[in-house]
């Protein structure tokens, strides 16, 4: 018996996991989910989806996520504990520019 996997495109994972595929193209690229790279196209599997979703889960202090300790996977990432990429606020593109202008505006 073969394995077969469910591939999806960036549109239909996004559409899937509730975000957009913007929102989706930059989690990929800051290493926040995984994927499946075919030559140039990107596909996401089922796996990279609920893996995705169990990492960024926000369970309240008083009840615990047992839900997702019931799935078992054979690829799911243990969490990471500690700062990584992404969690530290980066100011967006307007502060960015407006702080490089008030750095190197020419001096009276």
């Amino acid at each position: 018996m073969t394995a077969s996997y469910l591939l999806y495109t960036e549109p239909e994972a996004a559409s899937r996991l509730g975000i957009s595929p913007i929102t989706l193209r930059r989690e990929r690229r800051e290493g926040r989910i995984g994927y499946l790279k075919i030559r140039a196209r990107v596909r996401y599997a089922e796996v990279h989806l609920i893996d995705y979703l169990a990492r960024n889960e926000i369970c309240p202090k008083q009840t615990p996520c047992s839900e997702l300790d019931n799935i078992s996977l054979e690829n799911v990432r243990t969490r990471i504990h500690g700062a990584r990429a992404g969690m530290i606020a980066r100011p967006d593109k307007q502060s960015e520019h407006l702080l490089a202008q008030m750095f190197f505006r020419k001096r009276k």
